[in-house]
């Protein structure tokens, strides 16, 4: 059967992948999700088809697998009251010595163990796994992903066995403390967490985990991988419930959270390794419509504990990511898109806030950041270069300028430097066409940037928004070639036309 699945898991992956993360920047490339989930980059590249080997096919925006469910285990046959001749067909891959008279196979999957495969089946033990599979050796250390194992022969029951007392057999290992009356367990993998396995189960909580767990502490940061935890007691589910009452107080806070957290809010999101703020508000602005979009402003005022500059977010804590009113379209903000020169005041220096990490500590003006706008823009707008914006705000990620914020405020100027008049990026008119220059050896197309080469092999006519360095880096030459041959739009591309065609090769 196949999954309606949303746009963004539209492109090839296994199809028996029940586990996604989301690439929401160009650093969530292979190496990136192959560490972050503990798989090999061969897993990786097969479970994501579109991912081609060298790693290339990553698209920003999509969600690729990183865990998949093991494919079921060969149909097998039920022995009958009179044996028959009948064999009962061995699948490949098997080990060495696997027993002759199995009836019942399993293919091991990443991080399976032989504890965890007795658990699962509930029929047989450790012991007996072990003599039915000799090559996994005495402490199941030889085990190997991906290869089928003997879990049952003649005479293996079909079901678990209740324990004369009723208990259930705890296995090993586990942490101190956990809940006795525990009758399901999960075994961990790498970068497992409390939310991630509450998830995996939907029927239980993060609070229900911790309370049957205590050994991973109240912010589960001490939740270990291979280990055996609780996932169930007497009365827990054994499917997901859905909830058929509506709260009247409003939206119960999940925990764990940070102090401070806005009361109102309706909407939360479970924060992982190396998330920020930005990458935050991404999500939500492009993934997760559903929700509503805010700013990275609405963020740290539903969420102050992250402070000003989002530097003490924490990884698996509960951020409010909505609150009543919360729409999909862009936020109201009553301070206008000019530039700001605080006056100076303790050290001299004023600085408005949200900013933008990364911004010099010497900065002495400040220009707000509207949606869509970019580097190359808010420089032409404050008089200064590409190469000043970018030095004076060092992780807005270079010219590429990929990871600047919206609704936030950076350097336009420093101590020292000379506010210039703002440069006017773009036209509001079509300029007047430019006659062929006579001695060009190619069609001169119309208009064209004044001053552009008669000896152009190529023309372009620049998208709206696309400025300097974006022409640049879409026909792979420098900002010296770019200049010497469309010498009217300046170094700082305050030159640059509207509706006019530039030279890009000569």
């Amino acid at each position: 059967m196949s999954l309606d699945l949303p746009e963004k898991y539209q492109q090839r992956t296994a199809t028996n992948c029940n586990w996604y993360d989301d690439a929401v920047t160009a650093a969530e490339n292979c190496a990136y999700f192959e560490d972050f989930w503990g798989v090999s980059h061969a897993d990786f590249v097969k479970w994501n088809p579109s991912v081609k080997d060298d790693c290339s096919g990553i698209k920003i925006g999509n969600s690729y697998c990183i865990e998949v469910l093991p494919p079921p285990a060969p149909t097998t046959t039920t022995p009958s009251a009179t044996p028959t001749p009948t064999k009962i067909v061995k699948p490949e891959p098997t080990q060495d010595g696997l027993i002759e008279t199995c009836t019942k196979f399993y293919l091991a999957v990443k991080n399976d163990n032989c504890q965890k495969i007795a658990n699962n089946y509930g029929t047989f033990s450790v012991a007996d796994f072990i003599k039915w599979n000799p090559a996994v050796g005495s402490d199941c250390g030889g085990i190997w992903a991906e290869t089928y194992y003997c879990v049952g022969i003649p005479g293996t029951p079909t079901a678990p066995i209740a324990s004369p007392t009723g208990s259930v057999s705890k296995p090993s290992p586990t942490q101190d403390g956990l809940i006795e009356s525990c009758t399901t367990f999960y075994f961990s993998m790498k970068n497992d967490n409390c939310q991630k396995i509450a998830n995996k189960y939907s029927t239980f909580s993060v609070a229900d985990f911790i309370k049957w767990n205590p050994a991973v502490g109240s912010d589960c940061g001490g939740i270990w991988a291979d280990t055996y935890y609780c996932v169930g007691v007497p009365g827990t589910p054994t499917a997901p419930v859905a909830s058929t009452t509506v709260q009247p107080t409003g939206t119960p806070k999940p925990s764990p959270t940070q102090d401070g957290l806005n009361d109102s809010c309706t909407t939360f999101y479970f924060a992982v390794k190396d998330d920020t703020c930005a990458k935050i508000v991404k999500k939500y602005g492009t993934l997760y419509v559903k929700y509503g979009t805010f700013s990275v402003r609405d963020f740290i005022s539903w969420n102050p504990a992250v402070g000003d500059d989002c530097s003490a977010l924490w990884a698996q804590t509960y951020y409010c990511a909505g609150i009543p009113g919360t729409t999909t379209q862009a936020p109201v903000t009553s301070i206008a898109s000019s530039t700001t020169k605080p006056s100076p005041t303790g050290n001299g220096i004023a600085t408005p806030l949200p900013t933008q990490p990364g911004m010099v500590s010497n900065c002495d003006a400040f220009y707000f950041v509207q949606k869509e706008e970019g580097c190359q823009l808010i420089a032409g707008k404050n008089g200064i270069s590409l190469a000043q914006f970018v030095t004076w705000n060092t992780q807005v990620g270079d010219r590429a300028c990929n990871l600047i914020w919206a609704e936030a405020y950076v350097c336009v100027s420093v101590i020292g430097h000379t506010l210039s008049k703002p440069i006017t990026t773009t036209t509001t008119t079509k300029p007047t066409p430019t006659p062929t220059p006579i001695g060009c050896t190619t069609a001169h197309p119309e208009p064209t940037q004044p001053g552009s080469l008669c000896s152009c092999k190529q023309w372009y006519f620049p998208a709206g928004g696309e400025y300097c360095y974006d022409i640049q880096q879409k026909f792979k030459i420098s900002a010296t070639q770019f200049n010497a041959w469309n010498p009217s739009v300046g170094s700082t591309c305050g030159g640059l036309w509207k509706d006019t065609y530039v030279c890009v090769k000569n």
